[in-house]
Parts: C-alpha cells; structure tokens; sequence
C-alpha cells in the first residue's frame, strides 16, 4: 500500500493531552470521589462500560451545558494536532475521530479544527442542562467495529486506513487496519501491535509515517 487514503486517530491521549475526558471533567466539577469509584468497580469487572458511562453521566445531572462546554474548551491539544490533521486533508486524505470519550470533545475538534467523521459518547442535553444521560455510541470494547461501520461512508477498506493511538482498546483496531501507529504507548502490549511507535510531545513526528515518506516498522523517538 502507497499510503493510507483514510486515518483515525484515538482523542484522549493522542489529539488531546488529556488521557481521559470523563476524568477531566469530574476533576474539574468535584466529582471525581465517586467516578474514581465507579473507575474501580469496571477496572475489577464488576460493571460494564454502559453501566459505569451512565453512572458517570448521572453525577453531572442539572449541570448547564454551557458550564460544561468551558471546561472541554479549555483541555489542551497535544502539539501539533491541528497542524497533522489539516496537513492530512490538504493531501486529500480522510481524517475520522473515534472515541470512547465525549462527543463535546470531538465535535470541538471537528469546530475547530475539521473532520470528515467522528463518534463518541452523546451527554443528552435538555434546555441547555445535562440530563444525567447519556447516549454510548463507542465503548472500550468496540472501536474496531465502529470504523467498519463509518467506512461505508467512505467506500474504503480496512487496509486502506491507518490507525494512530494511544492504549489497549486500539489493539483489535490495530490489527485489522493497514497501518498502525503507537503514540506514546501506554504499556507494552500496545508497542507489540503497532506497526510504529512514535514517543515524544509532538504529533507532528507521526507525520512522514501517514504520508508514506516512512513505512518501516521500527520505533521512533524524538
């Protein structure tokens, strides 16, 4: 393959420097006592990812969206995002975001930035308040076949896409795209899968891999 027609790149920990949303925004509302709980209780297999997003949701219930909305704009993106998303499009390829994180978070990045796709986790909104629900659209479990799904819309296959990320729930993603790249890996395992291992503070470096200046599984460091 000459190069991928078509890239999705993980949000939390890859486009953002922040590694969970749901953690950022209970961080910053005071409510991370109970989410860190309600974190163990699906760290130990004792609820299911729907089960703990609604828990988490259900905490932030009555809260204004526009309150909300602060908080997510100010979450930083890691260096060069903007900069390798735009080159991409400008080289005529796809950029889709998928994300076991908030919809907030991506449609920001799609206001901001530009996207052809994305999806994520809806917090439903009522007359500008949250309602304490939420829509799960992606979980940890299922974003391989998340963008089997979106690729109809594009009429391309799995080997013509590229994958960039971060943690263990992009390995079956991993594994089925054309090419993979690991952004500052989160253990060992998600180095094993990737087909390139980029460390360092900016995203720009995964770049010449995307454009097909650089194809050679190896692992690179900046």
């Amino acid at each position: 393959m000459k190069g991928p027609r078509l890239v999705v790149f993980d949000v939390d920990g890859t486009l953002t420097k922040v590694t969970s949303s749901w953690q950022f925004l209970h961080e910053k509302l005071g409510t991370w006592d109970k989410g860190r709980q309600y974190a163990e209780q699906f760290s130990r297999g004792a609820i299911t990812y729907d089960y703990w997003a609604r828990l988490d949701a259900s905490l932030w219930t009555g809260l204004k969206l526009e309150t909300v909305q602060k908080i997510v704009d100010g979450m930083p993106y890691t260096d060069g995002a903007r900069e390798v998303i735009t080159t991409l499009r400008s080289r005529g390829l796809k950029v889709v975001l998928i994300s076991a994180g908030l919809s907030l978070v991506t449609e920001r990045i799609k206001k901001e930035i530009g996207v052809d796709d994305s999806l994520s986790n809806d917090l439903k909104v009522e007359n500008g308040f949250l309602t304490g629900q939420v829509e799960v659209k992606v979980s940890v479990h299922n974003k391989s076949a998340v963008l089997g799904r979106m690729l109809g819309k594009f009429n391309f296959g799995m080997d013509e896409c590229a994958a960039v990320g971060d943690d263990e729930t992009l390995i079956p993603l991993f594994e089925r795209v054309g090419f993979s790249i690991a952004f500052n890996p989160r253990s060992l395992v998600v180095e094993e899968r990737a087909d390139v291992v980029v460390k360092g503070d900016d995203l720009r470096e995964v770049l010449p891999y995307l454009l097909g200046q650089k194809r050679n599984r190896n692992k690179f460091e900046n």
